[in-house]
C-alpha cells in the first residue's frame, strides 16, 4: 500500500493515509479522506481559545458519558474516546465509528462511516483496518 502525507492548515496535525483516498476540505478545518465504493473518514482538528480552565482529561471523560464510549489510549500514548453509532433514516443505514482525541487546548474529532449493510466487505474491512493504523499512530 502506497500512503500520501497529510498535514492539516494549522500544521499540528499530520498523518500518512491510504494512496488511494481522495482528499478534500469541505469546510473550514474539516477534512474529508474517501473512495467511491468504500466508505469516508473525516477529521476536525480544533484549538480551544484556552484561559487555564480546559482540561483534556475531563473533557474525555465528559464524551465517554456523553457517547458512551470506551477512553482507550493509542501506540503514541494520547488518550481518546471511541465509540460506535448507527444511524438509521428513509435513505440511509449507516454505522459511524468516532474517536475523539484531546491533548492540552487540542481537540480531534474522527469518524469513519460506511453503509452498514456493507460493514462485512473485504473492501471495508481492509480500509477500516487503514483507518485504525491512522488512529493508532495520530500525534499532535
Amino acid at each position: 500500500m502506497k500512503y500520501k502525507e497529510f498535514k492539516s492548515n494549522q500544521a499540528w496535525l499530520i498523518f500518512n493515509y491510504p494512496s488511494n483516498m481522495i482528499q478534500i476540505e469541505e469546510q473550514e478545518g474539516t477534512y474529508l479522506f474517501y473512495t467511491e465504493e468504500t466508505g469516508s473518514f473525516r477529521v476536525t482538528p480544533l484549538r480551544v481559545e484556552d484561559d487555564g480552565s480546559f482540561n483534556a482529561i475531563k473533557f474525555l471523560h465528559k464524551c465517554c458519558a456523553d457517547y458512551d464510549g470506551q477512553l482507550l489510549e493509542n501506540l503514541k500514548n494520547n488518550k481518546y474516546v471511541f465509540s460506535i453509532f448507527t444511524s438509521i433514516d428513509e435513505d440511509d443505514d449507516l454505522t459511524i465509528y468516532n474517536w475523539i482525541f484531546s491533548n492540552n487546548n487540542k481537540i480531534i474529532y474522527c469518524s469513519y462511516t460506511v453503509d452498514s449493510s456493507s460493514i462485512e466487505n473485504k473492501e471495508i474491512i481492509a480500509e477500516k483496518d487503514e483507518v485504525q493504523k491512522i488512529i493508532e499512530n495520530l500525534d499532535f
